[in-house]
């Protein structure tokens, strides 16, 4: 038994220690970092919570929070809906479904910065969104101005994401047993009551992880903000990902200022991986 559990520890160590590396030793970083001050050409100087006092006195911290939240959970429940459904529906038995359920992933599959070019061309005055607008009748409109912006960015996160979400139900429904579905047509339930007496709840689990997963990604999104809109209009788009970077490069190179907006919103995300890893209990 000792042995066997020296082999397991033999397995997992070098990847806690690869963990520790690339995450904790950064997070332990930044933390410190935030600490201080740190003039352009000096070494840094503790000033204590000097930096978070500075961010909650500051009225763009706050509109980026929650642009971030705007930003976030519209787009994860919308993503859920089209990738339950998606996968709802090419669970089902017919032909082509294979062709199908391969095509489903492409957008995911797709690095972030090339949906940002293909949907530059979307939402050009002239692009494919206004021509789509003009065909039914209604005045175009500008996809990234400040009225826009944020619906936009919304509509690009979602149509490459969703496909995660799906990939995640499908396997959850292929999990389900199909005796549980004819016990329920035998006793007379419709396609709505076996769905939401069997299949939802049975995809509980499944629906926390990658809802949560979904959401920790899209808040933390930075490459879709920074190449459809850098922010902007107006800080429009700006969400904490956005500010941090621009905190940190843009204006006077800030680099504990903009530790502080990540630890700031760290606390999020562990709550978020704490209810994620329960669901997995």
């Amino acid at each position: 038994m000792k042995s066997k559990t020296l082999g397991i520890w033999a397995y997992v160590l070098p990847a806690l220690l690869i963990l520790g590396l690339i995450l904790i030793i950064p997070l332990i970083y930044t933390f410190w970092m935030s600490l201080q001050h740190m003039p352009i050409g000096k070494p840094p100087t503790f000033v204590g919570i000097k930096n978070f006092s500075k961010i909650f006195r500051d009225p763009i911290f706050y509109k980026s929070l929650k642009n971030t939240f705007i930003y976030a959970f519209p787009a994860v429940v919308i993503k859920a809906i089209i990738g339950l459904g998606v996968a709802v529906l090419l669970n089902q038995e017919f032909r082509g479904r294979g062709i199908l359920r391969g095509l489903a992933i492409l957008p995911y599959a797709l690095q972030p910065f090339v949906v940002c070019v293909l949907f530059w061309f979307v939402y050009d005055y002239r692009g494919i969104g206004n021509v789509l607008l003009k065909t039914l009748g209604l005045e175009p409109i500008h996809w990234l101005g400040a009225q826009y912006a944020m619906p936009s960015l919304i509509l690009v996160n979602v149509w490459h994401g969703w496909p995660f979400l799906y990939l995640g139900f499908l396997s959850g429904l292929q999990s389900i047993p199909g005796e549980l579905y004819e016990s329920a047509e035998i006793d007379g339930a419709s396609s709505w009551q076996k769905f939401f007496s069997i299949t939802l709840p049975l995809l509980k689990d499944v629906f926390l992880i990658v809802c949560g997963l979904s959401l920790m990604w899209t808040m933390g999104d930075f490459v879709i903000p920074k190449m459809m809109t850098g922010g902007g209009p107006a800080d429009a788009t700006l969400t904490i990902p956005m500010a941090t970077y621009k905190i940190a490069f843009l204006l006077g190179l800030n680099y504990p200022l903009a530790s502080a907006y990540a630890v700031t919103i760290l606390p999020i995300f562990i709550i978020l991986i704490y209810f994620t890893v329960r669901s997995l209990e």
